[in-house]
């Protein structure tokens, strides 16, 4: 298989303000910072062996503000995988993912074959929630949405790496654009090639709808800080 058969680029979207960047560097670094840069686009480049073979992964950190049309619309034409961030403290927010999803099925015929995860940012900000969790289960299913949605918060490291895992659970399920993509944060350059670990408990609010659960994972509340921390340089997907 050639280099760039083995390349798979995962596109961080949504408005500005809503916490992409600090979601990718909890994930990819186990840091946080309060202080905010509009980001224009920054790209994690990360080598993963798998099996053998030489994974590339591309995490594409995009701009929040429609500056850029021309940017974000060749984003999602060259994605292998989508990550949509919104707050749930900004209706706002919410309002402009779904656009944003809208303009991913306008660009991509085969939309529903990519690896996608809706990601509903800023859980430790509970008491501002403009939100609920259940509207957007409720959009998911009337909008017939095929992918994966988690609650996190990038400043107690909640959930964060369950949308990586939801990105592996839906490339393993069929979905042909990332591969046999297995990241592990256990080392900073390979890859566990067992399966990949059971969530603890799936969302109860998702019992409400004719739909897999199995792409839905729960916020869990009260929020717990996690004991054990992770070395600053591991990057791992269970």
């Amino acid at each position: 298989m050639s280099d760039t058969d083995q390349r798979h680029r995962v596109v961080v979207m949504g408005p500005g303000k809503v916490g992409k960047t600090c979601i990718l560097k909890r994930f990819l670094f186990n840091t946080y910072s309060e202080d905010y840069k509009e980001t224009v686009e920054d790209l994690y480049c990360r080598d993963y062996n798998v099996r053998g073979s030489c994974i590339k992964v591309d995490l594409l950190d995009t701009a929040g503000n429609l500056e850029f049309p021309a940017m974000r619309r060749l984003s999602i034409t060259t994605a292998h995988g989508f990550v949509l961030v919104y707050s749930i403290t900004s209706q706002r927010s919410f309002e402009e993912m779904k656009k944003l999803w809208t303009q991913i099925k306008e660009e991509r015929s085969n939309y529903q074959e990519i690896p996608c995860v809706i990601v509903g940012s800023m859980t430790d900000l509970e008491n501002s929630r403009q939100v609920e969790k259940f509207d957007t289960l409720n959009w998911i299913y009337s909008e017939g949405f095929p992918g994966g949605f988690v609650e996190v918060s990038a400043k107690e490291d909640e959930n964060v790496e369950d949308i990586f895992r939801l990105l592996l659970d839906q490339s393993r399920g069929g979905a042909r654009y990332m591969g046999p993509l297995s990241l592990r944060r256990r080392s900073a350059n390979s890859l566990d090639e067992g399966e990949p670990e059971k969530s603890e408990e799936w969302d109860s609010d998702a019992k409400n709808f004719n739909r897999s659960r199995s792409l839905v994972r729960r916020g869990s509340k009260p929020k717990v800080k996690r004991a054990r921390r992770h070395d600053k340089n591991d990057c791992r997907v269970s």
